[in-house]
């Protein structure tokens, strides 16, 4: 026999015998008993795809509970990255026994993350077991019902809600609706974290506060109480939580006055306690318009304790108190700064306040203008604290005896710490405003050094700012510069800006401020000397008057209306040392006063030195026949 035929007939053989023979031959391992339905050659493919191995397709055709999980990414197969949702071996491996569970848990079920399902265990709920969570009373999936129904044995970790409801009882008996987490944490039910009653529609103010919340809140007895029911309830009675009454005090609280006094308690207590009583302005106080001392303006409003006690270590008095004065119940709020006009004895205080409020103080215009320093014009518009600054060293006048009886009688400190006599002389601008001109005009001597060239110390004088301000505006000037200084303006000087000759300067530390004085009143400290210095220096051949002329300033020649506008006369000789005759008289003066070069881009017109003999300007016609003749 050859081997063909012999291998053939064993194959024969093999497939002949019964069929878990065969496939227990070819499968690596028995299916678990949950898959024990799908043993046999003949299923293989229900698992396998040919020549690609297991398949998570061929997976969830048969787990229809996992494909909308999977398709929505919910839950944890949902999560899971996509190369694991390709391989569903990874986590449930079988051919491995007919007992075995098929679930790697990678590193123990008690160490899975359940962070991975998309609901993470926090606070209490991570030290729960995974079956207190995980039974079947407390899953909520139709379908994963439907499935267990259907296969009784199955176990699963799949259709658990995560709502509070389906695992927890509601104690309150659905009067808060569903949403527990409004007031409820995951670390605990107690304290209620989340819960604030100054939220609702009643908050709690004053001794409020402290009432155990079953004064208000009692327990009730549930008359439909079961204690099979799933989830369990904790107890057959609850807290009633609404509706509570509360719209008026006597929901809560007996009328000790049995009506006398009307329904409106508010009117006089409050919520800081029974008795501490409160006057507002809806209570009725007209019996104290029959005493003395009727109560007006912010009057009304204060609490009878402030005036009438009981205070500590001395009881209350409603009959003998003072109250000629304002200082009887009050305070010096100024620390003595404010002294009576005699013959009173007492400062009158209702000069400047109202029985209506301490502020806003009522010091009018008129009354200022009876103090040292009058306002006028601008000074009317400034604020009070402009020259009355607040002052806080004035609070140590305030007597440690005063500020105990005000802290006995539970009153508050009501001091000004305002500067009313302010330190400084209302006769002197500069007490109050800043030197703007740093110390040009004030008294002493300045040294001042010119960008041209130095200006010796010069007497600032005694000039004060009212010899040139007006109060009506720092801007508004009564300075005349043709009556006030050295230097009249004329001509085109009159038309020209001040800050054409007032520039910025630095004058010491500090910024630039615009120089008045001294400044060089010589016309060249201000104007470029186009002629380049010709006049500076007499020439040597120039005639002692025009030496003489050369030494004096601009406007020896020139005039203040215009700069073409001269003096110069060519015939004169304090003027120049050649008269004009003749032919001279009417030749262009740019024939003998030309215009030179005198440096790169600068030209000047020559004016001096120059020639004066004849053969310097005329050409010789004689060709020299004459040199050295003398008629």
């Amino acid at each position: 026999m050859t081997r063909a035929p012999w291998m053939a007939a064993a194959c024969a053989l093999i497939l002949s015998a019964a069929a878990p023979a065969r496939a227990q031959f070819f499968s690596p391992g028995p299916l678990s008993r949950a898959h024990g339905a799908l043993e046999g050659l003949e299923k293989c493919a229900r698992c396998h795809e040919e020549q690609k191995g297991l398949s998570a397709r061929l997976c969830l055709d048969c787990h229809t509970e996992l494909q909308t999980r999977v398709a929505k990414g919910t839950g944890f197969h949902g999560h899971l990255p996509a190369a694991k949702k390709q391989e569903c071996q990874g986590c449930h491996p079988d051919h491995r026994g007919v007992d075995f569970a098929m679930i790697d848990w990678e590193g123990g079920r008690d160490r899975f993350d359940h962070h991975r399902t998309g609901w993470a265990l926090k606070g209490a709920h991570g030290k729960v077991r995974c079956d207190q969570c995980h039974q079947r009373p407390l899953i909520a999936d139709a379908g994963i019902r439907h499935l267990l129904d259907k296969q009784p044995r199955r176990a699963t970790f799949l259709g658990a809600s995560t709502h509070c409801a389906s695992c927890h009882f509601d104690e309150h008996r659905g009067q808060l609706g569903g949403e527990c987490q409004k007031c409820h944490g995951e670390s605990a039910w107690k304290p209620v974290s989340g819960f604030n009653h100054q939220a609702t529609d009643y908050p709690l103010l004053g001794k409020h506060r402290v009432v155990a919340c079953a004064r208000c809140h009692p327990a009730a007895d549930d008359e439909q109480f079961l204690a099979t029911a799933f989830p369990r309830p904790r107890a057959p009675s609850f807290m009633q939580m609404k509706p509570v009454e509360h719209q008026t005090c006597e929901s809560c609280h007996e009328d000790p006055h049995k009506g006398s006094l009307g329904p409106n308690c508010a009117g006089c207590h409050s919520e800081a306690g029974w008795k501490v009583i409160k006057a507002s302005r809806d209570q009725d106080l007209s019996f104290h318009d029959k005493t003395r001392f009727p109560l007006r303006g912010a009057h009304i409003g204060v609490v009878c304790k402030s005036c009438h006690g009981p205070f500590p270590g001395q009881p209350a008095r409603f009959k003998g108190l003072a109250f000629a004065a304002c200082s009887d119940c009050h305070e010096d709020g100024h620390m003595g700064q404010l002294h009576p006009r005699p013959p009173a004895k007492v400062v009158a205080c209702e000069g400047c306040h109202t029985v209506n409020a301490f502020l806003p103080a009522r010091y009018e215009l008129e009354q200022h203008q009876r103090t040292k320093f009058a306002l006028e014009d601008a000074h009317r518009a400034v604020a009070c604290r402009g020259c009355h600054p607040t002052d806080p060293s004035l609070a140590s006048r305030i007597p440690a005896a005063v500020r105990q009886r005000l802290e006995a009688h539970k009153r508050p400190e009501r001091f000004s710490f305002a500067l009313l006599h302010p330190r400084k002389s209302a006769q002197a601008c500069n007490q109050c405003h800043e030197d703007v001109h740093r110390g040009q005009f004030s008294e002493g001597k300045l040294t001042v050094r010119s960008s041209r060239r130095p200006v010796a110390e010069t007497p600032a004088g005694t000039d004060t700012c009212a010899q040139c301000h007006k109060t009506t505006s720092f801007a508004d000037l009564t300075f005349d510069h043709d009556k006030h200084s050295r230097f009249p303006l004329t001509g085109k000087h009159a038309d020209t800006p001040c800050s054409g000759c007032h520039r910025p300067q630095r004058m010491g530390a500090g910024p630039p401020v615009v120089r008045y004085k001294p400044l060089d009143l010589a016309c060249a400290s201000c104007h470029t000397d186009y002629h380049q210095g010709q006049f500076l220096v007499a020439s040597a051949s120039a005639s002692a008057s025009a030496s003489s002329a050369s030494h004096r300033g601009c406007d020896f020649c020139h005039r203040t209306t215009r700069f073409k506008d001269t003096t110069f006369e060519h015939n004169n000789p304090a003027f120049s040392a050649y008269p004009l005759e003749g032919k001279h008289a009417s030749v262009d003066c740019r024939r003998c006063h030309p215009t030179v070069r005198v440096a790169p881009e600068i030209e000047t017109v020559r004016y001096r030195p120059l020639p004066r003999a004849c053969e310097d300007c005329h050409a010789d016609f004689h060709h020299g026949e004459f040199r050295g003749f003398e008629p």
